[in-house]
């Protein structure tokens, strides 16, 4: 990516009003600051430092910018124009290891001398809608306005709730909360959510559970990884790890998956139901999740529900006599014999 990176900084030199040489200077004043936000000590010299800010920085706004505004985009564009290579370099932007320190690509953006950022179109609202392929359920008014740390940490923010929900302390474990198929068969009723854009907002309410709409494809569980490990390094509540887990719990084998396709919540890009079966089950593997879970309530209500003789007798009695009028029709007819029976066995006593 060296040589587009560096395509790119020739293209965005002309929309600031600085040289190369005053854009160096610049950002030698950010280098300190943006040593102090990597967990070790960065092994280049300060000019490879400073070099790597410049090139990576003015690389990503120039990247954003062309996401938001096609008409920045030339016809020999190397990036926007080979199908794959924007979802390469998407992918890439979301690796925990490439992360630039968010004020630093804010700081790019500042510099510009056209007014893209003053019109309706704020720094985070380009940036959001260069992300728009995380977060196709995420309305931009529900978006939280606090500045993240990198890239990785502005997708997680925009998946949580704006007001952050305490997660449950708990001691019981909870890893044995019902697959989907069991909670089928006990009369559990899959739904999307409707107007939701949290993904955590799952509830459960008179045997029908509602989760928010969930896209997958080719890049979520590099998505759903790098926030994983960005949670277990650097957050007190891992609410997103608790997220990814409920769903494997709940898609334990592919016809899970099936059924929450069918149902609407799942809307798969990604390959054939085994493929979705085997993305959850594997990606919550060798993490911890603490003490406190988000979903603890829920999963006990899940696992109430399922244990319910009752529950299940109304499924089994919905599905096996009462999937369509013809059953119905065929179990009242069989209740009326039944009862002309019973009718004539008692008119026979009595005339004994």
């Amino acid at each position: 990516m060296e040589e587009h990176k560096y395509r790119y900084l020739q293209r965005f030199l002309p929309r600031t009003s600085f040289s190369l040489e005053h854009l160096v200077r610049v950002a030698r004043k950010w280098e300190e600051n943006a040593r102090s936000c990597y967990a070790e000590d960065v092994k280049l010299s300060s000019d490879e430092f400073v070099e790597m800010l410049v090139v990576d920085g003015s690389f990503l706004v120039e990247l954003i910018l062309r996401s938001r505004y096609p008409q920045l985009i030339g016809e020999n564009d190397r990036i926007f124009g080979k199908p794959r290579m924007i979802t390469d370099v998407c992918r890439d932007m979301i690796l925990i290891e490439n992360q630039l320190p968010f004020f630093v690509v804010k700081d790019f953006f500042q510099l510009l001398s056209f007014d893209y950022q003053q019109g309706t179109h704020s720094i985070m609202e380009i940036i959001h809608f260069h992300f728009s392929c995380f977060l196709s359920n995420i309305d931009d008014d529900e978006k939280s306005n606090s500045e993240p740390e990198h890239f990785v940490d502005l997708l997680r923010s925009c998946y949580l709730p704006l007001v952050p929900i305490r997660s449950e302390e708990t001691t019981s474990k909870v890893d044995n909360a019902p697959e989907a198929t069991e909670l089928h068969n006990a009369g559990v009723m899959f739904k999307p959510a409707e107007t939701s854009s949290c993904l955590l907002d799952i509830k459960f309410d008179n045997g029908v559970l509602k989760i928010p709409t969930i896209f997958i494809d080719d890049l979520t569980e590099s998505l759903y990884r790098n926030i994983i490990v960005f949670e277990q390094c650097h957050c007190l509540d891992k609410n997103f790890l608790h997220y990814t887990m409920l769903l494997s719990w709940l898609i334990r084998s592919p016809r899970d998956a099936d059924l929450l396709i069918r149902s609407g919540i799942f809307v798969n890009n990604l390959g054939n139901t085994e493929d979705v079966s085997k993305l959850f089950n594997n990606i919550c593997k060798e993490v911890a999740f603490g003490r406190r879970f988000y979903f603890q309530a829920l999963s006990e209500n899940l696992q109430v529900y399922c244990n319910t003789p009752w529950n299940r007798w109304k499924a089994t009695l919905r599905r096996d006599y009462f999937h369509n009028p013809w059953s119905v029709a065929s179990v009242f007819a069989a209740l009326f014999l039944l009862l002309l029976t019973f009718i004539q066995a008692i008119c026979s006593v009595l005339a004994l």
